[in-house]
C-alpha cells in the first residue's frame, strides 16, 4: 500500500498544491506553520471524510471545519495511491460531501469493490486500510500528541488483532460478537425485569392468570344471570299482553279526538299546498345565487357611478378645453402678434409726436408772433401788427387740419392691426391698448404659461380617467354579460324584483316549515292507525287479575323493563369477560412458550459467549507473544538495552530488568515514543502484514541522536517493503539520514 501522489485543489493553506511520493522512504521538512499538519490530515480527510466511526448517522469532526479552504469556495482533492499493483485516484469533495474512486489506468469509476457504499463517506479509509478512522489514528499516522494523550482506541485495535489471528473467518469481531451477544441477553431481560422483554412476559403471564380466574367466576354469575333473564322476559310478556287489552278498551274513545285531529291535518295539507303552489312559481329565484346577484348590483352601480363621473368629467374638459386653446391659441402667436404690437408702438410713438408737435409750433407761433410784432412795431408800421396774428393762425390752421390726417390715418393702421390679432387669436380686442396690455411679457405672460402647463396636465388627468372609466365599463359590462349568461334566470329579472321575490320566497318556505311542524306534532300526538281498526269492545275480555288501572299497569311494565334492561347490561358485561375466556388461556399458553423461547435463547448466549471468551483466551496467546518479541527486537536493535519489554493483552508496556517488572511510566519520554511507535508498527503487520505505510510526525523529537540514528536505520529497513512518511522540523533528520547513507526523497514545504 503506497501513496504515490497529493493533488490539495482546495484544502486548508494550500490551493493547487501537489505532492509527490516516493516508493520507500519520504522526509517532509517544514518549519513551524508550514502547513505539514494539514497535509496529514488532508491524507486522513480523503481516506475518511473526517466522519466520526461508529454512528448510525453522518456527523463531521471538528477538522471538517478546521480545514476549509482559506481563499477558495471549492473545498476538494485527491489522492493516488497504489494497492495489489493497482493504482486508484481517490477523489474527494469535502463541500458537496461525495467521493469518487477511479482506476488510473481504464479511468473507471471502481463502484464494483468489494463492499463499495456511495453513502458511507469512510468506505476508501475502510477499504484500502481495513480499518476505521480511529484505528488509522492509532496506527498508520503517528504524532507526538498521539504518542503522548492515554490511547482510547485500544479495544478496537485489540479486537481487529484478535480477527487478524483468526485464519477460519477474518470478517467475524470477537468483541463485536460478544458485545452483541451481552447486548442480546440484555435485550432479553430476566424473570425481575419488567421492563425487558422475559419480565414483561412473565408480568403478562401473572396478570393473564389473575384475569383467566376473575373470569371464571364472572361464568357462573352469567349463566346465573341468563336463568333470572328468560324469568324476567315471561312475566314483562304477560304484563304486556294485559296492558294491549286495557288500550283496546281506551282506543274506541279516543276515535272523537282523533277525527277532529284529522280534520284539523287535512286543513293544514291544504294550506301547505296552496303554499308550495306559489313557492313553485317563484321556484326559479332559489337556483340564483346570491353571489351573482350582489356581483351584478355591484357592476350596475359601478357603471351608474361611472356614468356621473363620466358626465362631470366631459363637462370639466369641455370647460377647461375652451380656456386651454384660447391661451394656446394666444401663446403660439405670441411672436407674431408682438410684430404686430411693435408696428403698433410705433404708430403710437407717431401720434404722440404729433401731439407734441401741435405744442411746439404753437410755442414757436407765439413767439414767432411776438418777434414779428415787435419788429414791425420799432420800424413804425403800428397798423401792420395786425398780420403777424394773422399769418400764425393761418399757419396753425393749416398745421392742425395735416396732423389731423395723420391722426386718422394711423388710428386707421392701428385698427386694422387689432382685427389682424382679433383674426389670429380669435378674440375680440376693442382696441389697441387691450391688444398691448394682454401681451405684455412681464409676470402675467409667465403665469399664463403656467397656467396653460397646468390645464394641459389637467386634461391629461382627465383623459387619463376618462379612459380608466372607459376601461372599467367595458370589464363591467364583460362581467355582467358573463353573470347572465352563466345564470339564465338572471335575464329575465332585475335586481330589485329578485330581492322582493326572494324575501316572499323564504316567509313561504319559513310557513311551510312551520305547516311541517304542526303536522308532525299532530302525527306524534294521535294514532290515526286506530281509525282503520274494527274494535268491537264486547270481545275484549279480562280476567279479575289483569283488570287494574292502566296507570298502574304502566309503571309495573316500566319496572319490569328496568329489571330486565338491567339484567341485560349485566350479562352482556359478564359476556364480554366469558367470551374473552379462550383467548385468554391461547394467550396464556403462547406467553408461555415464548417465555420459554427467551429462557432457551439465553442459555444458548451464555454458551456461545463461553465459547468466545475461551476462543479469545487462546488466540491472545497468538498475536501477543509475536507483539512482544517484535517490540522487544526492535527496541535492542535501537537502544542495545538488556532491558526486556513486555506488551500485555491491552497493549501496555511493562519493563524486566532481570529482577522484576516495571510500569511504563517509569520509562523516559524518548523510550515511551520508541515504544509506542513500535507497538504500531508491530500491530500494522499483525493487521496488515507486509502491505502498510506509516506516517510519523514529529514522534522522535524526544530522542537522543544516537538512538534516533538507529530508528532511522530501522525505518529505513522496513521502508524496503513498506512506504514511510517521516514529517520534520528539525535539520538534524536530514543529517542522520545522510550519515547513514540511507536513500529518501525530501520534500520541503515553504
Amino acid at each position: 500500500m503506497k501513496i504515490i501522489r497529493l493533488d490539495l485543489i482546495s484544502f486548508g493553506r494550500f490551493n493547487n498544491y501537489t505532492i509527490e511520493f516516493g516508493d520507500k522512504f519520504n522526509l517532509i521538512y517544514g518549519l513551524n506553520e508550514s502547513g505539514k499538519t494539514t497535509i496529514s490530515k488532508f491524507i486522513e480527510g480523503v481516506f475518511y471524510g473526517f466522519v466520526k466511526p461508529y454512528l448510525k448517522r453522518t456527523v463531521f469532526s471538528e477538522d471538517y471545519e478546521k480545514y476549509r479552504p482559506w481563499n477558495s469556495e471549492n473545498y476538494e482533492g485527491s489522492i493516488l495511491v497504489e494497492k495489489d499493483n493497482k493504482r486508484y485516484v481517490i477523489y474527494r469533495n469535502f463541500k458537496e460531501k461525495y467521493f469518487n474512486i477511479f482506476n488510473e489506468t481504464t479511468g473507471n469509476n471502481e463502484t464494483e469493490l468489494d463492499g463499495f457504499n456511495q453513502d458511507n463517506l469512510s468506505f476508501p479509509g475502510e477499504y484500502f486500510f481495513k480499518m476505521p478512522s480511529d484505528i488509522f489514528k492509532s496506527t498508520v499516522f503517528s504524532n507526538l500528541k498521539e504518542l503522548d494523550a492515554e490511547n482510547k482506541n485500544v479495544s478496537s485495535i485489540v479486537d481487529m488483532l484478535l480477527n487478524s489471528s483468526d485464519s477460519n473467518n477474518d470478517s467475524v469481531s470477537f468483541k463485536k460478537a460478544l458485545d452483541n451477544l451481552e447486548k442480546m441477553k440484555s435485550n432479553i431481560g430476566t424473570k425481575q425485569s419488567k421492563a425487558k422483554p422475559l419480565g414483561s412476559l412473565y408480568q403478562k403471564k401473572f396478570d393473564l392468570e389473575d384475569e383467566i380466574k376473575n373470569i371464571n367466576k364472572d361464568k357462573k354469575e352469567y349463566e346465573d344471570s341468563l336463568n333470572k333473564l328468560n324469568e324476567y322476559k315471561l312475566r314483562h310478556e304477560k304484563l304486556l299482553l294485559n296492558k294491549e287489552k286495557l288500550v283496546n278498551l281506551h282506543k274506541k274513545n279516543d276515535i272523537e279526538k282523533i277525527e277532529d285531529a284529522k280534520n284539523y291535518k287535512m286543513q293544514i295539507l291544504k294550506e301547505k299546498a296552496s303554499l308550495l303552489d306559489r313557492v313553485s312559481k317563484i321556484k326559479y329565484i332559489n337556483d340564483i345565487d346570491e353571489d351573482d346577484v350582489n356581483s351584478l348590483e355591484y357592476q350596475n352601480k359601478l357603471l351608474n357611478d361611472n356614468r356621473i363621473t363620466f358626465n362631470e368629467l366631459s363637462k370639466q374638459k369641455k370647460l377647461l378645453s375652451k380656456d386651454y386653446y384660447q391661451l394656446k391659441a394666444k401663446l403660439s402667436n405670441y411672436e407674431t402678434i408682438r410684430d404686430y404690437i411693435d408696428e403698433m408702438n410705433n404708430l403710437i410713438k407717431k401720434l404722440n409726436g404729433i401731439s407734441k408737435l401741435k405744442l411746439k409750433l404753437l410755442i414757436i407761433g407765439v413767439i414767432f408772433t411776438i418777434i414779428v410784432a415787435g419788429m414791425i412795431y420799432m420800424t413804425g408800421y403800428t397798423k401792420e401788427i395786425v398780420i403777424a396774428p394773422v399769418l400764425f393762425v393761418l399757419y396753425y390752421i393749416l398745421v392742425s387740419i395735416s396732423n389731423k390726417f395723420k391722426k386718422l390715418s394711423y388710428n386707421r393702421q392701428l385698427n386694422k392691426i387689432v382685427q389682424k390679432v382679433n383674426q389670429i387669436t380669435n378674440m375680440s380686442y376693442k382696441n389697441y391698448n387691450e391688444v398691448i396690455n394682454d401681451f405684455r411679457y412681464d409676470s402675467n405672460m409667465d403665469k399664463s404659461i403656467d397656467y396653460l402647463s397646468k390645464l394641459e396636465g389637467q386634461l391629461q388627468d382627465i383623459d387619463s380617467r376618462l379612459d380608466s372609466i372607459i376601461n372599467e365599463d367595458e370589464s363591467s359590462k364583460s362581467k355582467i354579460n358573463n353573470i347572465l349568461s352563466s345564470s339564465r334566470n338572471l335575464k329575465n329579472i332585475d335586481v330589485e324584483d329578485y330581492r322582493r321575490k326572494k324575501i316572499e320566497y323564504d316567509q313561504l318556505m319559513d310557513r311551510i316549515s312551520d305547516k311541517d311542524d304542526q303536522l308532525q306534532k299532530i302525527s306524534s300526538e294521535y294514532d290515526f292507525s286506530i281509525l282503520l281498526e274494527d274494535i268491537n269492545s264486547d270481545s275484549i275480555k279480562l280476567e279479575n287479575n289483569d283488570i287494574k288501572d292502566i296507570n298502574l299497569l304502566n309503571k309495573e311494565i316500566d319496572e319490569s323493563i328496568e329489571e330486565n334492561a338491567k339484567l341485560f347490561e349485566r350479562t352482556k358485561i359478564l359476556e364480554k369477560s366469558v367470551n374473552l375466556l379462550l383467548e385468554k388461556e391461547e394467550k396464556l399458553a403462547d406467553i408461555n412458550e415464548n417465555i420459554q423461547k427467551y429462557e432457551n435463547e439465553i442459555t444458548s448466549i451464555e454458551l456461545a459467549m463461553d465459547l468466545i471468551n475461551k476462543s479469545i483466551n487462546k488466540l491472545h496467546k497468538n498475536f501477543i507473544p509475536r507483539i512482544n518479541k517484535k517490540v522487544s527486537e526492535m527496541m535492542a536493535y535501537s537502544t542495545k538495552d538488556k532491558d526486556k519489554f513486555r506488551v500485555d493483552e491491552n497493549l501496555d508496556v511493562s519493563i524486566y530488568d532481570g529482577v522484576k517488572f516495571y510500569e511504563q511510566k517509569h520509562l523516559s519520554s524518548g523510550t515511551f515514543d520508541l515504544l509506542s511507535v513500535f507497538i504500531r508498527i508491530s500491530v500494522l503487520e499483525e493487521l496488515m502484514g507486509l502491505d502498510y505505510l506509516m506516517i510519523l510526525d514529529d514522534c522522535f523529537v524526544q530522542l537522543d541522536d544516537v538512538r534516533y540514528k538507529k530508528c532511522l536505520d530501522l525505518l529505513f529497513k522496513i521502508s524496503n517493503n513498506n512506504q514511510i512518511i517521516l514529517f520534520s522540523c528539525q535539520n538534524r533528520d536530514e543529517q542522520l539520514l545522510n550519515e547513514l547513507d540511507i536513500i529518501y526523497k525530501k520534500i520541503e514545504l515553504k
